[in-house]
């Protein structure tokens, strides 16, 4: 019935948009010589609003358009910080940090851009009460002391302002209170929106004010196409020119096609299944224990997953600051009755489980795998699949049981997951734990890198060992291109940028 649903869902998304089930205006056709400079873009998951400083700050659909329009004062380069809105900055004290920003910088309005703008933006994020909120809950002063200075005070010190910092986009202080301006908005980036529908497009334009190298591209047009099949048919009808996040059994077909290039990549992103532990049976921990051992992930991982990621060891991705290994969960369907018996639910109980639309590769499958397995210990999963919107709503108000979805580090810093999801304060997902509190904060305040790593290492344990959710799978990248599409680079943060790319 889901997949008959999705089905009807994706007809009805392309009749709003005039089109059939995965047909493009073909007018923009690139990579055939025609020297057409609009790229065509496929994402898997539908963007539902372009304002990156409240509810949707971390939001990896909103955060992939919004790093061509905005800019963040440092970035992360091959692992390191890196200037780019701000060419240096001081700790005058462990409390106190000091950026210079760059004189040259303009809005695509022509709008020079000033430590004011910086300063609101990040007053901004703290007001939206978003999912990043959290990261800026020490900061007590923000200053301007001249238009290209910007000072950050915090009441304890901040070991993780720089990491932070990269997800922290520059919009003109003026525009930030207008709602109406996140509809069509501009910074200081390559590109600015010229068209957004919500849940259906966005178009972007090259902005011609831009200081750097402009792009090649003159607009990026981004549509959501909800089913994978109808991905892979634009890929082949020549439809749209990159796709990204398909499954392992759709990409041995696509390699062996002439007109595209598979792209494969480590990222940051894993796989995770949320307990709501504020809600019963979840308030106890041999019960979300229970639900891990009662699921062979193993065969699941080797059935619906080959490439595309491997058998997580911990909370976190290898590859981030601050991951460690973990003992696993074995397969055991034995031990999951055994700790219901123990937590007084012998014959098992009745839960639902919800996930968004396209939110995650196989991820029907994927349920209805777990699902399976969850009914022969005597759990009943009703599974709900919603809408993104409905999904961030319902999540965001605790409103579920229990929810399967993807999630990526993407400051590529532990602190990014482990402090803004799994804080009592944060209440992302029910769970609260004043140890686990006391050594992501202590964490946070540490500007000794290795004692960083070594209290992240004890949070993830906990958070492992509690099984505030489940985490079976990191994930590996891959993006699908035209053989057109030139200059591309994958990232591992799970955000695919295309400033940089250009059509032959």
């Amino acid at each position: 019935m889901r997949s008959l649903t999705t089905r009807l869902g994706a007809l009805a998304l392309a009749g709003v948009l005039g089109l059939t089930a995965c047909s493009f205006d073909s007018g923009s056709s690139t990579g055939d010589g025609t020297g057409a400079t609009t790229l065509r873009v496929a994402n898997p998951t539908p963007v539902v609003s372009l304002n990156p400083f409240a509810a949707n700050s971390a939001d990896q659909p909103t955060l992939t358009v919004v790093q061509e329009v905005f800019e963040t004062l440092v970035v992360r380069e091959n692992g390191e910080i890196a200037p780019k809105l701000a060419e240096s900055w001081t700790n005058p004290d462990p409390l106190t940090w000091q950026f210079v920003l760059r004189k040259d910088v303009t809005f695509a309005d022509g709008t020079p851009m000033t430590s004011a703008d910086a300063k609101a933006s990040l007053q901004a994020l703290i007001d939206g009460k978003g999912p990043l909120a959290g990261l800026w809950a020490t900061v007590d002063e923000i200053g301007t002391p001249d238009e290209h200075t910007l000072t950050i005070h915090t009441s304890s010190a901040l070991g993780t302002v720089l990491s932070n910092l990269t997800l922290l986009w520059i919009a003109p202080a003026a525009k930030l209170a207008d709602s109406a301006f996140f509809n069509a908005p501009y910074g200081t980036g390559p590109f600015k929106v010229s068209s957004f529908t919500a849940g259906q497009s966005v178009e972007l334009t090259r902005n011609d004010n831009y200081r750097g190298d402009q792009p090649k591209l003159e607009t990026i047009s981004y549509r959501y196409i909800p089913e994978v099949s109808g991905r892979v048919t634009a890929l082949s009808n020549n439809e749209i020119d990159v796709t990204w996040g398909l499954p392992p059994d759709q990409l041995t077909g696509l390699r062996d096609n002439d007109a595209l290039t598979v792209e494969s990549f480590p990222t940051y992103a894993n796989y995770y299944i949320w307990f709501n532990s504020s809600r019963e049976p979840f308030t106890d921990a041999r019960v979300r224990q229970a639900m891990w051992h009662a699921v062979d992930f193993g065969r699941i991982n080797d059935s619906l997953f080959d490439q595309a990621g491997t058998a997580a060891t911990g909370p976190l991705p290898e590859a981030i600051f601050g991951a460690a290994g973990q003992n696993p969960y074995a397969y055991d369907p034995a031990k999951a009755k055994q700790l219901l018996t123990e937590a007084g639910y012998p014959n098992g109980f009745s839960t639902s489980m919800m996930w968004s639309t396209g939110c995650c590769t196989n991820g029907n499958s994927f349920a209805d795998a777990m699902i399976s397995d969850w009914a022969k210990v005597g759990i009943v999963v009703k599974p709900e699949e919603l809408e993104r919107a409905t999904w961030l709503d319902k999540l965001l108000k605790l409103d579920w049981d229990s929810t399967m979805t993807t999630g990526s580090t993407i400051t590529g810093d532990a602190d990014f997951t482990l402090a803004r999801l799994y804080l009592s304060t944060a209440n992302r997902n029910g769970y609260a734990n004043p140890e686990l509190d006391r050594i992501l904060l202590a964490a946070r305040a540490e500007l000794d890198q290795d004692k960083r790593a070594d209290l992240y290492a004890q949070a993830g344990k906990i958070v492992w060992d509690d099984a505030v959710g489940i985490f079976p799978l990191d994930l590996s990248g891959n993006v699908v291109l035209r053989k057109g599409v030139e200059g591309f680079t994958p990232t591992p943060n799970d955000l695919p940028d295309f400033a940089g790319v250009s059509l032959r």
